[in-house]
């Protein structure tokens, strides 16, 4: 579980969830995207983003088992449906003499089926699973490739159940997954294992050898998968060798295997099992919206009919000692251990006490949680697939920054063929097959190489000013320092002000169907040429690229489930390189003031010339030191429009906290509300506030810090948070929020922000030109006057 500090503002929440929970659904949620996007300027906790994994997981797509199985076979390529469908059918025909004729598989999945309780299962499945590995490695099927055998990179099933921890910026995640697929490498390195090669060599046969390279290392990779494999590590995985995790939920005991086995249709599990949901395992005609504290697994099952089939490959001797492994099963004391949170002492000056987390939280969420490690673990991921083994289903999960795919469940013991074909997919599975991007070379913790054409790229992953992403689904932006011989040349944009040789990377997946932001960025700089107050006020693009074959509508169109309206939008990667900023809570008093009206001025400009932003917090407020004074910058224009540009899913812009109030009512949360340009200037006032009240000499306060539950909860709940701030205000008591020493004048100018938005009238006619003065610029001047002096504006 985690327990960790800083995570960043929630964006809209996911569109066409019917929650039944205080997460309730706006049009174009992002889920997790934005709550997390910076960690450590904002302040959420990372657990404080499980409520919205749990929204991800449960928002998702429905798949047929076969239809994914093919994909997994053809490694996601493009082929006919006929082609894909033979390869199925070549594949499940091919196992069938593996299935029948393999006692490791079959006695191992007995043995499984005799246990109630989770943890004492764990090495029977990862024993069934890697006996299976090793048959199949010699297996020939038409249409698929050879397997290339490889004693360090071959994936295998490991028993984990052991702390995985991670650093998220300033923050440590620390979950313990059941089951973790990771290389052989990997399982040896954390065994403490130490080949035999150039380490006290002997000139003997080593004890079991026979002689034969090729056979010896076939035994010894059936020793390790057998003993080593199911034992917990003796160290512990890091999450950049995980390619996937297997969660278990166990209540009963099952049926054992039938021999023989035969090809047959693919068969549902009982009726409500087909699929996973968190309404108690129960199936629904659609997804429903996740509560913030899912329901628990079903109560055990004390009895099994002593009529149902045994297996008539398993050994007596696991017949026989069936009944004392379901009695000693009720006694395993690692249940408790295995699922509960732990409290650590992690970032202790802003988490007091243990976060607040369900006794047991439901193995969808478990399994969104560790998706969302193994996406921040690797840069530029495009995908992860996941398993849940409910009892004697295993469901696949298939989970991209769209959105969530989860495939019907398979009764694994059962129809051992089709789980045999998923094994057979995953060991044929190459670096892209797993959703790695082959331009990106890790050293992980440290550095990323990026080779494109020409264009070199080192990213910085160890910087303490980088700014990583925690989730899910949506934009997952990433900030990288980032190093280049060839950009390092590039001639610097006069209009942008900004003379900085140091560089950032930003990754992100915006929608495939919006306009892209190096365009809109055209159309700025445009702009700049010819306005005094854009000029200087805006970031330099460098360069960018867009990875046209990561697009995540392919694989829904593959499976036949993508929107034909568009309304969950595909996404596709970027990456764009600017001139370094600094961010604008780095700064106090006059001179924080001073580039925030700058800011205001360059994005009133810009919305006169049809450029709206729309998505204006603190993370978007840059600055950069020029001539012996900061300079503001409008910064991050990946969800600005330019003439009404649409995106396909719809979206609701804006980062919560800082969006306007009209825009978290219930009109606006279905998207019938218009952003206009008092929302965002209404947005710049939230962001006066939120600093002058949480930020103290260019930090963010770890005590006593306002306005936490904002970054809580959806657009609802801050509706609510923020009316009732407001309400304060209303009531004239403004003094009851004290500002930081840092902002105590800023802090004047805030109140009488909010109390101008709270009381002004609104004009019909010349809106725009109305809120900037009377909002925004006759409240500055009567604080500030040398500030208006310094950067005028004309309204009209």
């Amino acid at each position: 579980m985690v327990n960790s500090a800083a995570g960043t503002a929630p964006k809209t929440p996911p569109h066409g969830v019917n929650s039944t929970s205080g997460l309730n659904s706006t049009p174009l949620a992002v889920g997790s995207a934005a709550v997390s996007e910076h960690i450590s300027t904002l302040g959420v906790r990372v657990n404080d983003v499980r409520p919205w994994i749990t929204r991800d997981v449960d928002n998702y797509r429905k798949c047929d088992a076969d239809a994914m199985l093919q994909e997994l076979l053809c490694g996601f390529e493009e082929r006919p449906s006929s082609e894909k469908s033979k390869l199925l059918q070549d594949s499940l025909k091919a196992v069938l003499e593996i299935c029948n004729n393999t006692p490791e598989i079959t006695d191992n999945l007995t043995e499984f089926a005799d246990y109630t309780i989770e943890p004492g299962s764990y090495p029977s499945f990862v024993r069934a699973a890697n006996a299976a590995l090793l048959k199949l490695s010699s297996l020939e099927v038409p249409g698929l490739p050879a397997f290339p055998h490889n004693n360090e990179t071959d994936i295998l099933f490991h028993h984990n159940d052991k702390d995985i921890k991670q650093m998220h910026q300033e923050a440590k995640s620390t979950r313990k997954p059941d089951v973790v697929i990771v290389s052989r490498k990997a399982a040896k390195g954390v065994a403490g294992a130490v080949e035999a090669k150039g380490k006290g060599k002997s000139k003997g046969k080593s004890k079991g050898s026979t002689g034969n390279k090729d056979g010896d290392q076939i035994e010894e990779a059936k020793e390790f998968d057998t003993n080593k494999a199911a034992a917990k590590p003796r160290g512990n995985f890091n999450w950049i060798d995980v390619r996937s995790t297997i969660e278990f939920k166990r209540s009963r005991t099952l049926d054992y295997p039938v021999l023989p086995y035969e090809v047959t249709e693919y068969a549902p599990p009982k009726p409500g099992f087909k699929y996973l949901n968190l309404s108690n395992g129960t199936e629904n005609p659609e997804p429903t919206g996740a509560a913030p504290v899912p329901a628990s697994a079903p109560a055990p099952s004390s009895s099994k009919p002593h009529d149902q089939p045994r297996g008539t490959r398993a050994s007596e001797r696991l017949k026989a000692r069936s009944d004392n492994k379901r009695k000693s099963d009720q006694s395993d004391i690692n249940e408790s251990a295995s699922k509960r949170p732990k409290p650590t002492n992690e970032n202790q000056a802003d988490q007091k006490a243990p976060p607040e987390e369900p006794v047991k939280i439901h193995p969808n969420v478990q399994n969104g949680l560790y998706v969302a490690e193994i996406f921040a673990a690797n840069i530029a991921l495009q995908y992860v697939i996941s398993y849940i083994v409910d009892n004697d289903i295993i469901y696949i999960w298939y989970f991209d920054r769209e959105d969530t795919i989860q495939c019907a469940g398979i009764n694994f013991i059962k129809d051992l063929p089709r789980f045999l074909v998923l094994l057979l997919a995953m060991q044929r599975m190459g670096d892209e097959q797993w959703g790695h991007n082959s331009k990106f070379t890790h050293v992980p913790g440290v550095s990323c190489d990026v080779a494109i054409g020409n264009v070199d790229l080192k990213l910085d992953l160890k910087s303490d000013t980088r700014t990583t992403h925690f989730g899910l689904r949506g934009r997952a932006t990433n900030v990288f320092s980032v190093q280049s011989k060839y950009l390092s040349n590039k001639k610097k944009r006069d209009i942008c002000g900004n003379d900085t040789n140091e560089l950032v990377a930003k990754l992100y997946w915006p929608e495939e169907r919006r306009q892209s932001e190096d365009e809109i960025l055209q159309n700025v700089y445009a702009i700049a040429s010819e306005e005094s107050t854009v000029k200087g006020h805006i970031p330099d693009m460098v360069w960018f690229h867009r990875f046209d074959r990561t697009s995540t509508g392919k694989i829904r169109k593959s499976l036949g489930i993508q929107d034909p309206d568009g309304e969950r939008g595909s996404r596709v990667l970027y990456i764009i390189v600017f001139r370094k900023l600094v961010p604008i809570t780095s700064l106090s008093g006059d001179e924080f003031l001073s580039a925030w009206w700058q800011v205001v001025l360059c994005h009133y400009t810009l919305w006169k010339h049809n450029v709206h932003h729309r998505d204006i917090s603190p993370s978007n407020l840059m600055v950069y030191w020029l001539n012996g004074q900061w300079i503001g910058v409008l910064n991050d224009y990946d969800l600005s429009s330019i003439e009404r540009d649409e995106p396909s899913g719809k979206e609701r812009t804006g980062t919560v906290p800082f969006m306007a109030i009209d825009l978290l009512a219930k009109n606006a949360i279905l998207g019938k509300v218009t952003h206009l340009y008092r929302h965002d200037a209404e947005s710049l006032v939230w962001v006066l506030v939120w600093v002058c009240l949480r930020y103290q000499g260019g930090k963010l306060m770890s005590n006593g810090r306002l306005l936490d539950d904002w970054l809580k909860v959806d657009a609802k709940g801050c509706n609510k948070e923020k009316s009732a701030f407001i309400w304060r205000f209303r009531h004239g008591d403004a003094d009851l929020e004290t500002p930081s020493l840092s902002h105590q004048s800023n802090w004047k100018i805030a109140v009488a922000c909010l109390h101008t938005m709270i009381h002004a009238p609104r004009a019909k006619t010349g809106e725009n030109e109305f809120i900037l003065q009377t909002w925004l610029l006759n409240n500055v001047e009567s604080v500030a006057p040398d500030i208006i002096v310094r950067h005028p504006v004309n309204v009209s």
